[in-house]
């Protein structure tokens, strides 16, 4: 049987809690029809509706009297793939906005943005980054408003600017590629002083797993990994061009790779992954887990 469910969530962090009016005047400026929804007192709460134009789909804006949990509760709707620590993370692994933390620290209230679909049947994988892409576009148009402190993608632990979120859609139209950054983080980990851990987080939200690359970064530009990373998600997108659990992957530096599925990510938040680990000549770091092991022999 059909019903309402709420898909992904995008969120903006803000440095004061808005009113539903002048978020609702915003939206309606750029041609987006919103209604008012009764607002929930109790649970500090605001929702609206808005249609999107060409009989799209419906967003539901939620605005939350508090700033981002660090600890997300069993009862608290923020999305299906928000973990708790997720702003941290997203701070944390911000390698081009030095002030993320100290910016983050300072919001008040949050702005949800989510699409409301009226079916529970699951979408594939490029009609949900439709979706995100059309959220992002209704964030962007919020985010105009003075005191946004910036967008955060909690389902990919992403914290930036919101004119990033500009900027990365522009150059994803460009250039006929999702934008992804978006989305899903990249984070880089460092096992040793050689190997490290390059991985996403957030391609979940659209049905895929989460890469876990594991590479000596004497043979590989960690440049050249990211770039890959963002492929193998890209590939992933068409099930018929996925990456074969068992295989052998060709990688960044014409490395080889040793394809492991896995239900048990390294780091948190715990998720299925693919794991991508190299064929390199140096060995892996003493102390990791057994299931990291590859015999090649």
């Amino acid at each position: 049987m059909s019903k309402a469910v709420h898909t992904q969530a995008l969120a903006l962090l803000t440095k004061r809690v808005f009113s539903l009016k002048e978020i609702q005047e915003q939206l309606e400026a750029g041609e987006l029809s919103c209604t008012i929804e009764q607002a929930d007192d109790e649970n500090s709460v605001r929702t609206l509706q808005g249609k999107l134009p060409s009989d799209g789909p419906i967003v539901a804006i939620e605005i939350v009297e508090a700033p981002w949990p660090a600890k997300i509760e069993p009862e608290q709707d923020l999305g299906p793939f928000s973990y708790s620590g997720a702003l941290e993370r997203a701070c944390k692994f911000n390698v081009n906005w030095t002030k993320a933390a100290e910016v983050a620290a300072q919001h008040q209230g949050v702005v949800l943005v989510r699409m409301r679909n009226e079916t529970s049947e699951p979408s594939t994988a490029t009609e949900v980054l439709t979706q995100l892409m059309a959220l992002a576009k209704v964030s962007l148009s919020i985010g105009l408003l003075p005191d946004v402190a910036g967008y955060f993608c909690p389902g990919g632990e992403i914290f930036v600017p919101v004119e990033v979120l500009d900027e990365i859609l522009q150059a994803s139209k460009v250039a006929g590629f999702p934008p992804l950054d978006l989305f899903a983080n990249l984070r880089l980990s460092w096992l040793d002083d050689r190997w490290i851990i390059f991985e996403t987080i957030g391609n979940a939200q659209l049905g895929l797993r989460d890469f876990e690359v594991y590479a000596d970064s004497k043979q590989h530009d960690l440049n050249d990994i990211a770039a890959w990373l963002r492929r193998w998600s890209w590939q992933h997108l068409q099930a018929e061009n996925a990456l074969e659990d068992g295989s052998v992957a060709s990688g960044p530096g014409e490395g080889s790779f040793d394809v492991v599925y896995a239900d048990d990510a390294l780091l948190p938040p715990k998720r299925p992954v693919i794991r991508l680990i190299a064929q390199d000549e140096a060995k892996m770091p003493e102390g990791l887990p057994a299931r990291l092991r590859i015999d090649r022999a």
